[in-house]
């Protein structure tokens, strides 16, 4: 519940004196209940009378009225058991997060490819001699860079005669050759 007023409550509250109780309080109510509470109230057995006419009454009501009260205890203990086995199949069946598993294959290495890198190199050679012959500013920075490729892929492939064929150092290669290709479609389309 929300109080409206809660600062002038508060403020109330918090004027109010307090007192402390002295520090035998406790024992002096201990002692005070020092004989339980069930000793001090009185005792009575019924009388013989009483006991005789509730057994006559139990004994006057239907067996069929008598027979009912078990069958829903047990009704109460199947609904308990079957409310148990469920919590428990749940329990049992939660999601308990990912699974790790371990996967290996293994796999044939690729045949050895002979890459003759030389192939279109007559083809740079006439791009860079028509560069040099025309001495034109647009197409000498394209034959430096063309020859700065050159000289790189040059190193590269010594790096693979002498380290063998790692394929980062191929790939190096390859990257090297497209950016040629493509500085050399440059020179033919200036040309």
């Amino acid at each position: 519940m929300n109080e409206h007023n809660y600062d002038r409550l508060r403020e109330a509250l918090d004027r109010l004196p307090t007192y402390n109780s002295p520090g035998d309080n406790w024992d002096h109510i201990a002692r005070a209940l020092t004989p339980p509470l069930r000793e001090q109230l009185p005792s009575y057995a019924p009388p013989p009378a009483v006991w005789n006419a509730l057994s006559k009454e139990l004994d006057a009501v239907p067996r069929s009225r008598l027979r009912r009260l078990p069958g829903r205890q047990l009704l109460a203990i199947a609904a308990t058991l079957l409310l148990l086995l469920t919590t428990g199949f749940l329990l049992v069946n939660q999601d308990r997060g990912p699974v790790i598993s371990y996967s290996y294959s293994q796999e044939a290495q690729p045949a050895e490819v002979v890459a003759d890198w030389d192939d279109d190199e007559a083809s740079f050679d006439r791009a860079r001699q028509e560069v040099r012959t025309r001495n034109e500013p647009r197409l000498n920075n394209l034959g430096h860079e063309l020859d700065e490729l050159t000289y790189a892929r040059e190193e590269v492939k010594s790096m693979l005669t002498a380290y063998g064929d790692d394929p980062g150092v191929v790939q190096q290669l390859a990257e090297i050759e497209r950016e040629r290709d493509d500085v050399y479609r440059r020179i033919i389309i200036e040309l």
